[in-house]
């Protein structure tokens, strides 16, 4: 696929998903959060481009090159944690309002170089695939980059991680010590990180999402938009999964109990007003499924990718 409409569907993608009302406990058109508004989602959005569209154009080399291309005679490797920490530079540098996109660009960034990796038809079994075999071929480098992009995002992080503590200015020495590559870190991290299941588990809710929302927005009988869909998939995927960041904040039972509540409201049919006063309890109390939106944000734009 052309770099370029890589780089557009995965800007598309976050700016739906950031856009979509009502999306309980998170940002959308509607509401801020006090440090974080909804046009600093918007700038950041804009400012990860170059790095979509160069991840799209190393993974089209890296795969004709066999795991090294060569692009414009340079060697090219896939750089994936290279990739994340120079898109959340970019992300910063256009907007203040701290970490906006550091789950979601975790996932884009590998789907973004599969998408790169093969011209001109986009099949979704093959891209899971090769979405896969990006993140399982990362070097203990990737991992040694991400730890460094995650200050720059100001992300807030578990302590006490078995091995790898990523509030410790040793961080990246143990790292290279250990030799583990990013693949490796990440199913340390899967045990109890929404994002790293995701990412090791070979992206199956961001597939099956994708396919959600694409069969979502055809059903043309029911006259749904792609804000529905948005939010109907964000409400189902919060009621299977205690999020991340919930649980980070407040603990398991916090995060178990937002995911029942979840679960009623779609077991009722996702009534409007629920739906509604779910989110202004969530956002009253700051609580915020940040996990669950990166998800729905990868989901968008493999099924952008995908045609929709």
């Amino acid at each position: 696929m052309n770099e370029d409409d890589v780089a557009r569907s995965g800007q598309l993608a976050l700016l739906l998903e950031v856009s979509a009302y009502p999306k309980p406990g998170n940002v959308s058109r509607t509401h801020d959060f006090a440090e974080t508004s909804y046009e600093h989602f918007l700038a950041s959005a804009v400012a990860v481009y170059p790095v979509l569209r160069e991840a799209a154009a190393r993974g089209f080399a890296w795969k004709e090159g066999g795991g090294v291309g060569v692009r414009e005679g340079v060697r090219v490797r896939v750089g994936v944690g290279e990739l994340v920490r120079r898109a959340v530079e970019e992300s910063v540098a256009w907007q203040s309002g701290g970490n906006t996109h550091f789950g979601a660009l975790l996932l884009l960034v590998p789907l973004a170089v599969a998408a790169g990796s093969y011209k001109p038809d986009l099949d979704p079994g093959l891209l899971k695939r090769r979405a896969e075999e990006v993140v399982q071929n990362t070097s203990v480098e990737d991992a040694v980059e991400l730890y460094r992009a995650f200050p720059k995002a100001k992300v807030k992080v578990r302590a006490g991680v078995p091995e790898f503590d990523l509030t410790d200015a040793g961080g990246v020495r143990e790292i290279r010590a250990s030799g583990k590559s990013l693949h490796e870190i990440l199913e340390i991290s899967a045990s109890y990180d929404l994002i790293s299941r995701e990412l090791v588990g070979g992206f199956e809710k961001t597939f099956r999402y994708a396919e959600l929302l694409k069969d979502w927005i055809k059903n043309k009988d029911k006259e749904r938009r792609v804000n529905d869909a948005v939010t109907n998939a964000y409400l189902r995927l919060l009621s299977e999964e205690r999020d991340t960041f919930v649980e980070m904040k407040f603990g398991a039972e916090k995060s178990e109990s937002v995911r029942r509540r979840a679960e009623e409201i779609v077991n009722s049919g996702c009534k409007r007003g629920e739906v509604e006063e779910f989110d202004e309890e969530l956002i009253k109390a700051g609580v915020n499924p940040g996990s669950t939106a990166d998800i729905i944000a990868a989901a968008l734009f493999v099924a952008l990718l995908g045609g929709l």
